[in-house]
């Protein structure tokens, strides 16, 4: 879906829905007022006026939680959405409703927010799909297409740590190593990087060189790689090169935090990290 006209809305309305999450994700109402330095009155009346307009959702969760009614995505990942809906399609179904790269970013990150978090143990605090969010500051490829971050601390180690990490999410027709070399600008500014494959059952067999290609690339650079059958079925994902965590230069992850992720995801490490 393409974004609405915001041009009518009162400021405060406008202000309130460009500091929720393009992708729908959900917020919750008092991140939000203390992102925004809203008292009570001034916050409910603006996200009252959003939610009777159509745009803003409320949902359950702790303080009560709101998420754009209409998350800006393409038609292709509308269709495919659909076809989520009514059960577990078949493979067949799946590649039809997928017509570029656009089309795996919410199923995919969806994935990663649910199933990949899990078996990985991570409580992560945002996951954004940052592909579409205007500029790249440091040029090409620095921009990346999903992005998670977590807040850990340890039993033994003092303070606490700030992980953010990217995915290269590309289509069957893109697997060749431009995409390591992708992930690898991302890192400059991330704690770990993977490059994330759709391929296909009926593909794989012909892409298997290529996907070998890239993961013997990837080794050498400590990015992962994960291919996925089903970019909706974390059962059909595949990780074959772990990522390595690396360090980055803390001035390159404040400005990537600043330049790529959300007003709202922005005040939550803040107040995650005092």
């Amino acid at each position: 879906m393409t974004a609405p006209d915001l041009s009518s809305l009162p400021d405060d309305e406008c202000a309130l829905f460009n500091a929720l999450p393009t992708d729908g994700s959900a917020v919750s109402n008092p991140s939000l007022r203390q992102y925004l330095k809203w008292n009570r009155n001034r916050y409910f009346v603006a996200r009252d006026g959003l939610v009777d307009r159509g745009l803003v959702a409320r949902g359950r969760g702790r303080g009560g939680v709101v998420r754009r009614a209409q998350p800006e995505q393409s038609a292709d990942a509308d269709r495919l959405a659909v076809v989520v809906q009514h059960g577990a399609p078949d493979t067949e179904t799946i590649e039809a409703a997928i017509t570029n790269e656009l089309s795996l970013y919410e199923p995919m990150r969806a994935v990663i927010e649910r199933d990949w978090a899990q078996e990985h143990r991570q409580d992560l605090l945002a996951v954004e799909i940052t592909a579409l969010g205007g500029s790249r500051p440091d040029g090409i490829w620095t921009r990346s297409d999903i992005t998670t971050v977590e807040v850990r601390t340890f039993e033994y180690v003092p303070g606490k740590h700030l992980d953010v990490n990217t995915f290269e999410i590309k289509s069957p027709s893109a697997v060749n190593v431009q995409a390591v070399y992708e992930a690898l600008a991302h890192r400059r500014a991330a704690t770990r990087s993977y490059v994330l494959f759709y391929i296909p059952p009926d593909k794989a067999a012909a892409l298997k060189h290529d996907v070998d290609e890239v993961a013997t690339a990837a080794r050498m650079h400590g990015i992962g790689v994960v291919t996925a059958g089903n970019p909706c079925d974390y059962d059909t994902w595949e990780e074959l090169e772990e990522a390595q965590r690396f360090a980055p230069d803390p001035e390159k992850l404040n400005d990537f935090i600043g330049a790529q992720l959300s007003p709202a995801t922005r005040s939550l490490i803040s107040r995650r990290l005092r």
